[in-house]
């Protein structure tokens, strides 16, 4: 019997390479080699990802058009101010299943994530809106494609470090030296599409990948710490709520003063994020969010 390893790679390097079926396969192998972090990130794929933004890959942020649905002029595009502003409501994580964004770019649909009222509320300001209007991120085909690539690259990449390690596979069968071997294989998905975390370095976590970098360093969360300060201040949020923010925020850094590990901050960080989503303070939610992915 052939090898399913090399019968899956042969899949993918089809143009018209079937993705569904393709993550199908490799959910089977990785079963039978007991990868089941590795299957994890096959299921979400296939599945959709929950609401969980930490497990989705940086490949699913993709960049939009923000635009308000005028009833008399339809859809029209948001003008920010400035780019710092744009990034920060354009860049969005995609959770939908991967049969659901192939779909979206097959029928030619541009993906429409609609923001909740809050939101349309705060763009409608920024727009100088006479009323509050429906408003919405548009997704293009280009961006979903790009999805769907590097899921195939993923795949066909962990396939070849199989096949270095000798795991091919009789059939659907894999002999107890290829599950052995099979320990060896990085598990976490990002070793596949290109972010790397090499390790700490003089103290500083380095994080390095495709157009990608990032230090975790004090002065650099210090300097973070700064930025989400300077943008909870401009919220439209109560009194109340923005001494909350701002004794969270005060935390965070007598954490850090006290050198506490990068997974406390980062939790920490996490927390005030949520604490910002849930009072309105949404664009120093989204900061914090990109913050978080650059640092950690």
């Amino acid at each position: 019997m052939g090898s399913i390893v090399l019968e899956l790679q042969q899949e993918l390097l089809q143009w018209n390479c079937d993705i569904v079926n393709a993550l199908r396969k490799a959910h089977l192998i990785a079963t039978k080699l007991k990868l089941s972090e590795f299957d994890v990130w096959i299921q979400n794929e296939l599945n959709g990802y929950t609401d969980r933004n930490d497990q989705i890959p940086e490949y699913r942020n993709v960049c939009g058009i923000v635009k308000l649905h005028n009833p008399i002029n339809g859809w029209i595009p948001v003008i920010f101010e400035n780019q710092k502003e744009e990034k920060l409501w354009s860049h969005r994580k995609i959770f939908q299943s991967i049969s659901e964004i192939i779909g979206f770019s097959m029928d030619n649909k541009t993906l429409y994530i609609p923001f909740p009222g809050n939101l349309s509320q705060q763009l409608s300001e920024t727009a100088n809106a006479p009323m509050v209007f429906e408003a919405g991120l548009f997704i293009t085909k280009e961006s979903l494609n790009a999805i769907s690539e590097r899921v195939k690259t993923c795949l066909l990449e962990w396939t070849l470090k199989l096949e270095e390690k000798g795991i091919l596979g009789d059939g659907m069968t894999f002999n107890e030296t290829e599950s052995a071997n099979a320990k060896e294989i990085p598990q976490q998905v990002n070793h596949y599409y290109g972010t790397i975390i090499y390790g700490n370095v003089s103290g500083s976590q380095i994080i390095s990948g495709n157009n990608n970098s990032a230090t975790y360093t004090a002065a650099a969360v210090s300097d973070v710490i700064k930025e989400i300060r300077e943008s909870l201040e401009q919220e439209k949020i109560s009194v109340e709520d923005m001494e909350s923010a701002l004794e969270l925020l005060d935390e965070i850094s007598d954490k850090l003063e006290q050198g506490k590990k990068p997974s406390i901050i980062k939790a920490a960080l996490t927390g005030l994020k949520e604490f910002a989503l849930a009072v309105g303070a949404n664009v120093t939610a989204a900061l914090i969010a990109t913050k978080i992915q650059g640092l950690f």
